[in-house]
């Protein structure tokens, strides 16, 4: 705290304790009146001490004004002298009961000025009581209402007063002293805690993982954003819950506390599906630390959680690339060994087809085994494309014409009669990519969507650039058809997964791997019997790939 406004504050408490002062010495005052113990006048004696109290309005009319607050308490500490010199003079002087007024301005002017300036307002209230008496003494006064004339003794008590004065303001100046440095000490111990805590407060609420303090009890102490990110659950409505009543009953808190507490084996992680307060799932991971007071003792646990979501996300893209590497090799392999012989086994069913009469009843067992041969060798055909790609070629190219491209070969195939294709997208849809990839991996995307639709409906192609993602283009290809079970949609982009009877379960592969090759994304939104949208998220036209 600045030194002013320290002085300011000290100022207005001062100003409590002056108004409380004078309520006491007036009461005091008014009670010696009643028993006959204060022979002298009364006004002037209230008026002084009226004055004290009224003294109070110079500091806000002051501060008012924009006065500095040391000058302030020079001249509240000297009116106050003088006031209480007129107290103690129009109530007896040297006899006077109120003389330990001056005593508590000394001592406060110690605590709000320092050693040096409660010396001088020690000297100064000496002066002003002893002078008063000196000059009864030696030069003839007119009367102010003290009954006769001071006696040697009263004139050394005067002294003696004035003396115990100033041995009191070097007294309450060095304890004074004392207190400005410990006060100052506490001030700098106030700051340092106070900046340990926000040192604490920035590192808890800036890691990465969620953080969650529990007390012994099992109550939430602590939760920084991360952990609120997670759950879905503000800090300001975790803290004081039960830990159950935020991560259910995935985590036996009993057992990670025995575990940190025993320290003789490590604390057990624990992995589990938590439902958010959106009613999303996620997976998440939280393993426990002791949380110790100062002096040694668990007062708690503190638990770190992690969103596993990318985690088992990469893990699911290793796997499939593990799967896609044996697809390659497998691929590589048939199209050797399978492809030659289905084209001689082609060729001479043809020959046998052409020695046969028109009307022969096993010429349609032919015309069979010839479509059967021709959907094996566009198989056979698919895994070769897939396992050995041609080199990515990436041009500067305008996605809207490839699109245009797609669905014209699509409403020229045998669309069922309710199905409506409908284009949302402009023009001019600038991205860089390889053209030929890009429109296969659309022409996939497409008639998987038809093929969803065998009694109709709608398929949606829109597109966008994305500026809040550095001009990034996204693409929604979107049918009404049955969708995709939830238990199906995992695995929708692993090679030789289908949920057709006749697929071959590389469309789609084929589709993520293109995508991905060119620093896109892709993802994909399904409910059965509501149709499934894929958003396709595509370089911008520089080639940056911001996220």
């Amino acid at each position: 705290m600045p030194k002013s406004q320290t002085l300011r504050s000290s100022l207005w408490g001062l100003n409590r304790a002056r108004l409380l002062t004078a309520v006491i010495v007036l009461a005091v005052g008014a009670l010696l009146r009643i028993t006959d113990a204060f022979p002298y006048a009364f006004g002037p004696f209230a008026m002084m001490v009226l004055g004290v109290a009224a003294a109070g309005l110079v500091l806000p009319l002051a501060d008012r004004r924009g006065i500095r607050p040391d000058r302030i308490a020079w001249f509240q500490f000297g009116l106050d002298a003088l006031l209480i010199t007129g107290i103690v003079t129009a109530s007896g002087g040297p006899r006077s009961v109120f003389i330990p007024l001056y005593v508590v301005l000394v001592v406060g002017s110690c605590l709000v000025l320092s050693r040096a300036g409660g010396l001088v307002v020690a000297v100064i209230c000496s002066l002003l009581y002893v002078l008063p008496v000196l000059g009864r003494t030696i030069l003839p006064v007119l009367d102010i209402g003290i009954p006769g004339e001071n006696t040697t003794v009263e004139i050394l008590t005067v002294f003696m007063n004035a003396g115990v004065l100033l041995v009191v303001a070097v007294l309450a100046g060095a304890l004074a002293g004392q207190y400005h440095e410990l006060h100052q000490d506490m001030e700098d111990q106030r700051k340092h805690l106070s900046d340990l805590q926000a040192f604490r407060d920035l590192i808890f609420e800036s890691v990465g993982s969620g953080l969650v303090a529990v007390d012994p009890a099992g109550r939430v102490t602590a939760f920084n954003r991360a952990a609120e990110s997670i759950t879905g659950i503000r800090a300001a409505e975790a803290v004081d819950q039960p830990w159950e009543a935020i991560f259910g009953r995935g985590v036996n808190l009993e057992e990670a506390r025995r575990a940190v507490s025993e320290g003789t084996e490590p604390a057990p992680r624990y992995e589990f599906p938590l439902r958010r307060r959106d009613g999303h799932e996620v997976p998440v991971g939280i393993s426990f630390r002791s949380l110790r007071s100062g002096t040694g003792d668990v007062a708690g646990l503190i638990g770190v959680c992690q969103d596993l979501s990318s985690i088992k996300l990469m893990e699911q893209r290793v796997r499939q690339s593990d799967r896609l590497a044996a697809v390659g090799r497998l691929s590589a392999n048939m199209a050797h060994e399978i492809r030659n012989p289905l084209a001689s086994i082609s060729g001479a069913v043809e020959a046998l087809a052409r020695d046969l009469p028109p009307d022969h009843t096993r010429g349609q067992l032919v015309e069979i085994v010839l479509r059967e041969s021709a959907r094996l060798n566009q198989i056979v055909g698919d895994f070769l494309e897939y396992a050995r790609p041609a080199p990515m070629v990436p041009l500067e190219i305008n996605m809207a014409e490839i699109l245009d491209e797609v669905l014209l070969l699509i409403e020229h195939r045998s669309l069922p009669a309710n199905l409506k294709v409908v284009r949302e997208y402009g023009d001019t849809l600038p991205t860089r990519a390889d053209p030929q990839r890009l429109r296969q991996a659309v022409w996939n995307l497409c008639l998987n969507a038809v093929q969803a639709m065998p009694e109709g409906g709608e398929l949606r192609v829109s597109a966008r650039s994305l500026r809040e993602r550095g001009g990034r283009l996204q693409i929604c290809i979107a049918d009404t058809g049955q969708g995709i079970s939830d238990s199906d949609l995992p695995h929708i982009f692993e090679p030789f997964f289908s949920t057709k009877p006749e697929g071959s379960g590389i469309g789609l592969a084929l589709v993520y791997r293109v995508v991905e090759e060119h620093g896109g994304s892709i993802e994909v939104r399904s409910r059965v019997g509501d149709g499934t949208t894929f958003i396709l998220i595509l370089p911008s036209p520089d080639g940056a790939t911001q996220g």
